[in-house]
């Protein structure tokens, strides 16, 4: 899909679709100096569309809004192979980091100051 057809697709302008690449928004493949638009570039692009046109969220605010759904997604991947990683240990293990981590939810109540 060539830069007219995501742009028509997304009722969006050239003018526009070349911000969402400029800032970052959207990294379509280059493949002999034409981009490639994937399925995920078509899903953040409506996204973004959504934020500015029917949200109303100018550009700077899409910005954090974007920002903060990629640590988002990064910290679910983080977290999924730290439990595939956890699934590989021992039952012993296992029952120590579940302990652990009570112990820390414990500390991070408000009020609670001290190690136990």
């Amino acid at each position: 899909m060539d830069h007219q057809e995501f742009a028509h697709d997304l009722h969006i302008d050239i003018a526009r679709l070349h911000v969402f690449i400029d800032r970052g928004w959207i990294s379509p493949l280059i493949i002999d100096g034409r981009p490639i638009f994937r399925d995920v570039d078509l899903a953040r692009a409506e996204l973004i569309a959504d934020l500015t046109i029917e949200m109303g969220i100018n550009d700077e605010g899409v910005d954090v809004v974007l920002d903060l759904l990629d640590q988002l997604y990064s910290l679910r991947f983080a977290f999924s192979k730290l439990f595939d990683a956890l699934e590989d240990q021992p039952p012993s293990i296992r029952r120590r980091v579940v302990t652990d981590a009570q112990n820390l939810k414990r500390l991070a109540r408000p009020g609670s100051h001290t190690l136990r």
